[in-house]
């Protein structure tokens, strides 16, 4: 959650984990053939509207500091009904354990990813713009709600913006 120190997740079928073969590291990875899929507070068991919300990740650049002005969210290869449709951007400067720490992250964005019409399978919607001035050399993106009732969200790919 915004603002909320973050928990570690770890690969299995259980509530806080994601799946094995579609870890974060495939949210970033330019490929649209891969994906995350995380379970949130559900397992692959239960299927309801809030699981895979208030999942997500946060990444160190390896090039430093940047200006983040846009994101753009790119739907997974199935299930509509796990596509995120709200979703935040925070920014921070801190690094290591401290990332784990609510009181780290800036919000960037908080609204809409752009899947609130459904576009189909292995596609990027418009890019949502950022209202932000400031380099951040991490950034931890989050997913609060999805489209339908699954055991999960998922998304194939998130995409930066700026320089």
């Amino acid at each position: 959650m915004i603002n909320q120190d973050s928990q570690a997740s770890e690969p299995g079928l259980l509530a806080g984990h994601y799946r094995p073969e579609h870890s974060p590291a495939n949210a970033c990875d330019g490929d649209t053939s891969t994906k995350y899929l995380s379970y949130g507070r559900c397992s692959d068991d239960k299927h309801a509207v809030e699981c895979g919300s208030d999942t997500g990740f946060y990444l160190e650049l390896k090039r430093g500091a940047s200006l983040v002005t846009g994101l753009q969210i790119c739907t997974a290869n199935d299930r509509p009904e796990r596509d995120p449709l709200t979703m935040s951007l925070e920014g921070s400067n801190q690094s290591g354990s401290n990332l784990t720490l609510g009181s780290s992250w800036t919000l960037i964005y908080n609204g809409p990813s752009g899947l609130q019409t459904n576009p189909g399978r292995l596609t990027c919607r418009i890019m949502q713009l950022t209202n932000n001035s400031i380099q951040y050399k991490s950034y931890r993106f989050l997913v609060s709600s999805k489209r339908g009732v699954e055991n999960s969200v998922q998304y194939s790919e998130l995409k930066l913006f700026g320089y």
